[in-house]
């Protein structure tokens, strides 16, 4: 058992002052007086309220701060045997307490948001989430945060609400912070309160990948959609090996963590991700990048996701929408469903065009993110510039007049 054993410290109970032995594990906490009492088993260790389950989503943690520093935390838990909810308070060294705090991020739900964080400014919101800027009281950081609303009803209780919308997507982050990528941006931090659920992501200066595009004017090198495309592939192919269908994908669910630099693409919002074999048939996603299947209620597979990746591969080569002739969402839905899409006649290149009909055909003939990124349109050499230069383009430079030059334009 003691192979299993992450973290241990030492911690004070503040409702006596006794003197604990704090154990993390994968899943668990166990506090104990003695390594003999920390053996026990997890029936006796829950019934002493010292075992403490860090999966369940009764569980929460809110850290105690003087200013800067971590000084303990105060843990509430559902405790099976007394049938009730349960608080514990403890303090610790602050280095103790720090690193105790690194390896439980992600691993257990936080709580008491507002004073740990102070609100900055909203940059986005829908019906049920709010994207908005705060900092982190603790380090000055600025912080991406996702705020979704539980709407509370007197026939749902919070438990049922939050099981059904959000438990899936908590898992997922979870195990993706575990299992990091490059090419996706792990959530840093989750908080349960009363009537939200809110993601902690670090703050990206460069915005989603669709205002790259508009503020490039829809002009993007061909060597710079090839570095977006490889590293989105290679992010997909992360995600599916893991068994995870991201299922959402588009241009405003990928952002640059650093401004005007493709090599900084991150894959964002896992709201309709699903773990492989619990995919249904319900419609999710967005018009437009959706992979028929889905719109048609048939059975799929993790290879909607590259569908949805050609729409955004079809956007970056020729800054035109995969269906840029519908009228209204039904109507573009209408298209979707049928695959009625209509490739732009700036895409010339042969191998981009051919690649781009694989990612964005029939379910039965779509490729892999693996077979997509050996494909010869990624083998073709090209320079990538630098995000100085790409910034120098976007400068609207005043055409000067000569003053040695005289108006029939001689010298």
């Amino acid at each position: 058992m003691n192979r299993d054993i992450i973290y241990t410290c030492d911690v004070n109970n503040t409702k006596n002052n006794f003197s604990r032995t704090l154990y993390l594990y994968d899943k668990k906490i166990v506090i104990s007086s003695t390594k003999q009492d920390q053996t026990t088993n997890d029936a006796v260790q829950e019934q002493r309220g010292r075992s403490i389950d860090l999966s369940s989503f009764s569980t929460t943690i809110s850290w105690i701060f003087n200013k800067t520093i971590i000084q303990g935390f105060q843990v509430s838990y559902y405790c099976r045997f007394s049938s009730a909810q349960k608080s514990l308070t403890y303090r610790g060294k602050a280095e103790d307490m720090k690193q105790l705090k690194k390896l439980l991020d992600c691993k257990v739900l936080y709580t008491d948001f507002n004073n740990d964080y102070l609100f900055v400014s909203s940059l986005h919101s829908k019906e049920d989430s709010e994207i908005q800027k705060y900092v982190q009281k603790a380090t000055s950081q600025e912080k991406l945060v996702k705020k979704v609303n539980l709407k509370m009803n007197q026939q749902v209780s919070f438990q049922q609400l939050f099981k059904s919308k959000l438990e899936k997507e908590v898992n997922i982050l979870f195990e993706l912070k575990q299992q990091k990528h490059k090419s996706i941006l792990e959530i840093e931090e989750i908080y349960k309160e009363s009537n939200e659920i809110i993601f902690i992501m670090k703050y990206c200066e460069g915005g989603t990948l669709y205002n790259y595009i508009l503020n490039r004017k829809y002009q993007i090198e061909q060597s710079e959609i090839k570095c977006i495309m490889k590293r989105l592939l290679k992010g997909v192919k992360h995600l599916h090996k893991l068994g995870i269908i991201h299922r959402d994908l588009k241009l405003d669910n990928i952002v640059l963590e650093k401004e005007n630099d493709i090599k900084s693409v991150k894959i964002i919002d896992f709201g309709f991700a699903v773990e492989f074999g619990y995919q249904n048939i319900m419609r999710c996603g967005t018009p437009g990048y959706m992979a028929p299947e889905i719109l048609n209620q048939q059975d799929y597979n993790e290879l909607v996701d590259i569908y949805s990746l050609g729409s955004v591969f079809h956007a970056l080569s020729s800054g035109q929408k995969l269906y840029p002739e519908y009228r209204d969402k039904n109507h573009l839905v209408f298209l979707n469903k049928l695959n009625k899409y209509k490739i732009s006649s700036k895409i010339i290149d042969t191998e981009q065009r051919q690649l781009l009909l694989l990612m964005i055909g029939h379910r039965k003939h779509r490729p892999s993110a693996s077979f997509c990124l050996k494909h010869q349109f990624f083998r073709q050499r090209s320079e990538i510039p630098h995000p100085i230069e790409t910034q120098l383009k976007l400068l609207n430079f005043p055409t000067l007049k000569n003053p040695f030059r005289n108006q029939t334009g001689k010298y």
